[in-house]
């Protein structure tokens, strides 16, 4: 009896240390919701920056490995195809994906061409969100007709939801003239290093979810925010200094940054270990006021 005893105390001390030593994985990101049953996760994977060196690998490890639920692409990036490999890959229902997507903006004979190449190259009836890529048309374009092409996907059911990437207050204001539907989500550059405050301002005051790419300053999506004066936010000394106070990492600061204020993010990602870190941002409380000032005066606009 005494040996079983011991047996047991030793195996219940084994799977102690066992529970105890287990990795965290942080679970599925808080979400913003954009229209009635469309619910965006708060921290998605983006596959625009270039340092993916494998997209369908980062997919799988994203949507498989860790509770990774939003993928960011688009019709430009090319990679449709190996993230619908990598969700192949994953096993991942679609139920337990968010596919946000970009397409050019373009004629509305062209752009409805490219709504339906994307869905091909995913493999997939429908998205979640679809978004009109820049603001900047190529001769023959216009926001419009492009703007009209993705409301007519909407109602088709081939995307659930619609919006607008790199759009200024008077780019949105000029699209509400002909549009039958309001951009549900803005999809800017944001970071510690790099904010345009009137515009997440105005989309804050028009009901837009205003969505951080680059949120890092890193990469060949950061170069844009470089020529502003940004530095890479992993480098500047008071995000460094913040995360050494709060035992976490310098990236879970420059994110936490942007998500206490309410604002979705999409980052690039290419490791379990990094993407666990991406999406712990919640289990250690919050930056406090003072942090959050400091932080946000970080960027100089240059006028």
């Amino acid at each position: 009896m005494a040996s079983r005893t011991l047996f047991e105390a030793t195996f219940l001390y084994l799977s102690v240390v066992a529970v105890c030593t287990k990795e965290y994985i942080p679970p599925a990101a808080p979400v913003v919701n954009l229209a009635p049953g469309v619910d965006l996760p708060m921290v998605g994977m983006g596959t625009g920056s270039g340092q993916h060196g494998d997209v369908a690998n980062a997919t799988a490890l994203w949507l498989g490995q860790t509770n990774g639920v939003l993928i960011d692409t688009a019709y430009d990036y090319e990679d449709e195809a190996s993230i619908a490999t990598g969700i192949t890959l994953s096993g991942a229902p679609r139920s337990q994906i968010f596919l946000e997507t970009k397409i050019p903006c373009s004629s509305y004979t062209t752009a409805k061409r490219n709504i339906q190449d994307n869905l091909d190259q995913l493999q997939m009836k429908a998205v979640d969100l679809t978004l009109i890529h820049f603001n900047r048309c190529m001769p023959g374009s216009s926001v419009a007709e492009t703007w009209k092409a993705l409301e007519e996907a909407q109602a088709a059911g081939m995307t659930r939801s619609i919006g607008v990437s790199h759009f200024l207050q008077a780019d949105i204001e000029e699209l509400m003239k002909t549009a039958t539907t309001k951009p549900v989500l803005n999809q800017c550059e944001l970071s510690v290093s790099y904010h345009d405050d009137a515009t997440m301002e105005y989309c804050r005051a028009k009901g837009i979810v205003y969505q951080a790419f680059s949120p890092l300053c890193g990469g060949f999506n950061g170069s844009s925010c470089s020529a502003r004066g940004g530095k890479n936010v992993l480098t500047v000394p008071e995000v460094k200094a913040i995360a050494l106070a709060h035992n976490v990492s310098a990236a879970q600061v420059g994110l936490k940054w942007i998500v206490q204020q309410g604002y979705p993010l999409v980052t690039a990602i290419w490791n379990v270990d990094y993407m666990n870190e991406d999406l712990d941002l919640w289990s250690w409380g919050n930056l406090t006021q003072t942090e959050m000032k400091t932080l946000s005066s970080v960027y100089k606009p240059k006028f």
